[in-house]
């Protein structure tokens, strides 16, 4: 129109939109992601060998009870029923293939997590590749998916919950209700997401991000526990997530108890040993054995009565024999560290794990048998199909995070934190997940007793610590270079000056500072509702 300068649309606008997305890839770790890419994509192919080389899925005796609530859903006494949840949602599929392909999926997932959290803490890509690798490769993970056990579904719970605390340098509203629904998912799926959802607690309030992220966090994480412990009471009288923590903690202690120190009251004392201390049993054997204590108490092995007896007796076991239950924690403890798998408790349970024994028949009642057929809707027992079933099990011999690097990845965890008090920003995220490895790997042989299966669900927490500390070394080692260099140009720059005052050359002007980077849309790094 006249009197109006004419418009024109910058033709380079294209050019400026790739060239952001070529210092996102860039800033990311460019084509060092391709790295990622290749062992999802050689993960992916060491589950489909498992999805076709063993039909349906392995299994567990656990497995019964946890297919059992599914059928007939109740808060169940001897575990929670959040995984048995997880079953009934597939069962109008009748397919428990589609059960281990959605763990299968589930544990990628966790592993793609591993590396974006890391890439978020800014780690290089080729490190926050190198800390999903245990989660996406380990032979016993792999075969902890295949099986219909809870470990998967608690895992991917756990770190989803600590990927909400950590997405940010402070945890906003969604973040905290993220990580408290997801806290309260695995703690009615396996009994130990309860401390665990306590110690993110303590951390979240240690950080202080405001009342409001803390109070959405308590209240996603406790009116779900509340809701259920109300299912709980209403179907067994006793507000409660299960009905079995005393008898597994009474399990633990009666591999040591001394009734001569503990000194028990009279109604205690049928639950002491009889066998001399040096020749006690394996944990577990006194909670399932017939021949053990627990099984003179009148009543069914889990009923209320024993629960409230065997809890009283291990606080009385725990509190007089202090030094005895601590030794007896770190021997369990430290079979984390001195093999991958073992006949402990027994061969018959060792053997679960190991795709070598898939075809071997689970131990149960008719009663059992026929839940794992309802579901099924057919026969469920393991086939075997080569030649993928003979590749996984020379996978499983050969591919496995070794035991004492296990121990040597949590000492470097916790030596990462000691160098991280110089670098806050990831001191805070460094604590948190080194801490959950720990007490991943900890709390099973504090509460109960130690198993093989146990271990795995600590390795994406363990591998993220790892590199979140390396990453820390690394920063370390870059900033003393840059200090130097730093020191070394100011050095020149008073030597230049200096010549220049000896010639007569006047006074020399100070450098200028470096130009500021350009400003982009997102938040700054450290900023409190942006990245770290």
């Amino acid at each position: 129109m006249p009197g109006h300068a004419p418009t024109h649309r910058p033709k380079h606008r294209a050019v400026r939109r790739g060239g952001a997305s070529k210092g996102v890839w860039g800033r990311t770790g460019g084509w060092w992601h391709c790295l990622f890419v290749a062992l999802f994509l050689g993960a992916l192919a060491v589950r489909l060998a498992a999805v076709f080389g063993y039909r349906p899925a392995l299994w567990f005796n656990d497995s019964y009870d946890y297919v059992g609530v599914a059928l007939r859903p109740e808060p169940y006494v001897v575990r929670p029923a959040g995984y048995s949840m997880f079953l009934r949602a597939f069962l109008p599929f009748h397919s428990f293939e589609l059960v281990v392909l959605a763990q299968h999926l589930i544990g990628l997932a966790v592993g793609v997590g591993i590396y974006l959290l890391l890439l978020r803490l800014r780690s290089p890509a080729w490190l926050a590749a190198g800390g999903a690798v245990p989660q996406l490769f380990d032979a016993y993970q792999i075969a902890l998916e295949h099986m219909v056990l809870s470990e998967t579904l608690f895992t991917a719970l756990l770190f989803g919950a600590v990927m909400c605390l950590l997405w940010n340098r402070r945890v906003g509203v969604l973040g905290a209700l993220g990580a408290g629904l997801a806290l309260s998912a695995a703690s009615v799926t396996r009994s130990v997401g309860l401390p665990l959802a306590l110690v993110a607690a303590l951390w979240l309030v240690a950080r202080w991000p405001g009342w409001r992220s803390v109070g959405v966090f308590a209240v996603a994480l406790t009116l779900p526990l509340a809701a259920y412990s109300g299912w709980y009471k209403a179907e067994h009288g006793t507000f409660a997530i299960s009905g079995s923590t005393g008898i597994f903690l009474y399990s633990r202690t009666a591999t040591f108890a001394d009734c001569a120190v503990i000194d028990p009251p009279e109604e205690l004392r049928v639950l002491c040993p009889a066998e001399p201390v040096g020749e006690r049993q394996q944990p577990s054997n006194y909670i399932w054995h017939g021949d053990t204590p627990l099984f003179d108490v009148p009543g069914e092995t889990f009923s209320p009565e024993k629960e409230e007896l065997a809890r009283q007796f291990a606080t009385a076991a725990i509190t007089r024999q202090p030094l005895d239950y601590l030794r007896t924690v770190a021997h369990d403890f430290r079979r984390t560290f001195e093999s991958r798998l073992a006949d402990y408790p027994s061969r018959m349970v060792a053997q679960r794990y190991l795709f070598a024994s898939a075809t071997i028949p689970l131990q149960g009642k008719d009663r059992e048998a026929a839940d794992m057929r309802a579901f099924e809707g057919g026969e469920f027992a393991t086939t075997v199909h080569s030649p993928a079933a003979g590749w996984l099990v020379s996978y499983q011999r050969d591919v496995r995070v070794p035991a004492p690097a296990i121990g040597i990845a949590l000492l470097a965890a916790f030596a990462g934190l000691v160098l991280s008090v110089r670098d806050r920003t990831r001191r805070a995220p460094l604590l948190l997940l080194a801490g959950v490895a720990l007490l991943a790997l900890l709390l099973p042989p504090a509460t109960a007793g130690f198993d093989y299966r146990y271990v795995p669900p600590s390795f994406p927490f363990l591998g993220a610590a790892v590199a979140l500390a390396l990453t820390t070394v690394l920063r370390f080692r870059q900033e003393r270079r840059d200090r130097q260099e730093r020191r070394g140009r100011g050095q020149e720059r008073r030597g230049r000056g200096q010549e220049r005052r000896d010639g007569g050359q006047g006074p020399v002007s100070a450098p200028r500072p470096d130009p500021a980077p350009p400003a982009t849309g997102s938040p700054a790094p450290g900023s409190p509702g942006g990245p770290w």
